[in-house]
Order: structure tokens, then sequence, then C-alpha cells
């Protein structure tokens, strides 16, 4: 008879292992510190997961589709190239109020190099985004003529999240991300793209 699935001590897991992986990055993370951090046994995790591989690709598979969608709406919703950058960075702002752990998490995926076939993956993930809103034509014919997918990708993605994970760091954080900041930053993104 097959053993039931507890949803709770899978999101405990799931949890345990965004945790880790921000505090210890990916090698410094094992399956038994997930277990032991999720108050599950090891024997548990290999129940559902044949390795840390597959916990932390399924995280980064919900993680990047959920960043797909909210970014999707974001270009179907602005009317500028700037207004789109302004919105992702308003967006990850609110997220860093809202959810910290995920947006920790994200910041632990963009910047960490150690699993490098996840890695590409997401390097692809993002090109699309990138090669869809560049389809919509929002004023992307202001972007210097040099201006490729990947430098778009790195503007976009690397200027927020390094400026966050600064920020985050301190602990009035949520006073310090204002409009006025956001802004600011969607300015210097659309500056280094034109």
């Amino acid at each position: 008879m097959a053993r039931q699935v507890d949803p709770n001590k899978i999101e405990k897991v799931k949890e345990a292992a965004i945790e880790m992986m921000i505090q210890y990055g990916y090698k410094g993370t094992s399956i038994a510190s997930i277990a032991k951090k999720a108050g599950v046994s090891v024997g548990y995790l290999y129940r559902h997961y044949s390795g840390k591989e597959e916990l932390i690709e399924e995280l980064i598979e919900s993680y990047l589709e959920e960043t797909k969608r909210d970014f999707e709406d974001t270009i179907a919703k602005s009317e500028s190239f700037y207004d789109l950058i302004y919105s992702f960075v308003k967006g990850l702002f609110e997220l860093a109020k809202t959810d910290i752990l995920k947006l920790k998490f994200i910041i632990t995926l963009i910047f960490e190099y150690d699993f490098s076939t996840m890695n590409e993956k997401k390097k692809q993930e993002q090109c699309a985004m990138i090669e869809k809103m560049m389809e919509k034509k929002l004023d992307t014919e202001n972007l210097n003529e040099n201006t490729t997918v990947e430098d778009i990708m790195i503007v976009i993605f690397t200027i927020p999240l390094s400026f966050l994970a600064d920020k985050i760091m301190q602990e009035n954080y949520k006073e310090l991300l204002t409009e006025k900041l956001a802004r600011r930053i969607a300015h210097m993104c659309f500056r280094a793209l034109t």
C-alpha cells in the first residue's frame, strides 16, 4: 500500500530547502540538512525526490514559471520600455516587502553559479522573456544599436537585484524601498541600455 503524501511536510521541506540554499548556497546544502530543518527523516525526502538536485530543480521550475507569468503580465500592461523596467523594479520592491524569503531565493538563483545546468535553463527562460518583450516593440528602437537580448537580461535582472541584495541587509529596508527609488533604479537600467 502506497504511503500518502503529507502536503504540509512537503511544504516544510521546500521552505527548508529555500532557507538552506539562501544561507549556505547550493554546494553547502545537503539532503540531510534540509531534512533536519524540515523536521522529517532523510528517507522521507528520498521517497519524494531522487536527491537534492531534483528538489532544488522543482523549486526553480516553480519560481521560474511564476516569474515568467508575472513578467509576461508586466509586458502586456506596459506601454513603453521604461514602463516595463519600472514595473519590474517596483514588483521586486513589493516582493521584498511581502515575501522576503522568496526574494532572497531569487537573488541566490540569479547570482550563484554553482549549479551550471540549472543556471543554463534559467538563462534560456530569461532570454525568452526578453525576446517576448522585444516582439511587443515597446519603443525598443531607442535601445543602443549594439544592445543584445543578453545585455537587456543582464541589466534588468542584475542591477535591481544587486541593489536589493544590498538594501535588504538593512533593518529598515522596507522603508527605503520607495517609489522614487524604484524610478531611480529603473532610470539607471534604461540609461544603461539606450
